[in-house]
């Protein structure tokens, strides 16, 4: 990713601004920083296959998708229970 500064020069934020946003991306997990080589945007986890018992829990907003095609999003910090069939 570019530097806070290369951001600041692109978008015209302020620096506070940036780093306010960069720690939520840190936070949710999408980006890390490595010491001395700078910001890295994580690849996409592989899916993950839940089995009854298995519970679920984010710092972010959960968008569930049913087998119906319904789509359900609940809000941070929501704990989802996978149920036995």
């Amino acid at each position: 990713m570019p530097s806070e500064k290369d951001l600041h020069d692109e978008f015209g934020l302020a620096r506070e601004t940036i780093r306010r946003a960069l720690a939520v991306l840190r936070q949710e997990g999408l980006i890390e920083v490595r010491q001395g080589h700078g910001t890295f945007v994580v690849d996409a986890p592989p899916t993950v296959e839940l089995r009854p018992g298995d519970q679920v829990t984010s710092s972010a907003a959960i968008t569930v998708t049913r087998a119906t095609g319904d789509v359900e999003t609940y809000p941070t910090g929501t704990t989802l229970t996978v149920r036995g069939k």
